[in-house]
C-alpha cells in the first residue's frame, strides 16, 4: 500500500470530489422523485434530503480545501466551481500538473 502521509494527487482528489458531489445531487433527485410520487413527507424523504445535502456540501468543501497545486498551493477551482477536468498548468505558478 501507499504511504498514508503522502498527499493525494490532484486527479484522485478531483475524482473523490465529483463522487461526493454528484452522489449528493443524485440523492436529492431521488428524494424529489419519492416526494412527488407519495405527496407526503416521510422519514425516507427526510433521510435522503439530509444525506444528499451533506454529501454535496462535503464535495464542495473538499474541493475548496484539497484541490490545490502541489507546488504553490493555488486553488484549482475554476471561478469557484468544481472543474470538469484539471488544467494542464497551474494558474498560479505555471508549472505542469501531474
Amino acid at each position: 500500500m501507499g504511504d498514508p502521509n503522502k498527499p493525494m494527487s490532484c486527479q484522485k482528489t478531483l475524482r473523490i470530489v465529483k463522487a461526493f458531489f454528484f452522489c449528493g445531487l443524485g440523492l436529492l433527485l431521488l428524494a424529489w422523485a419519492v416526494l412527488s410520487l407519495s405527496q407526503e413527507v416521510s422519514a425516507l424523504v427526510v433521510v435522503l434530503l439530509v444525506l444528499g445535502i451533506v454529501s454535496a456540501v462535503s464535495g464542495l468543501i473538499l474541493c475548496c480545501a484539497r484541490l490545490r497545486c502541489p507546488c504553490c498551493g493555488a486553488s484549482l477551482m475554476l471561478g469557484g466551481r468544481i472543474p470538469s477536468r484539471l488544467p494542464n498548468f497551474c494558474p498560479g505558478c505555471g508549472k505542469p500538473l501531474e
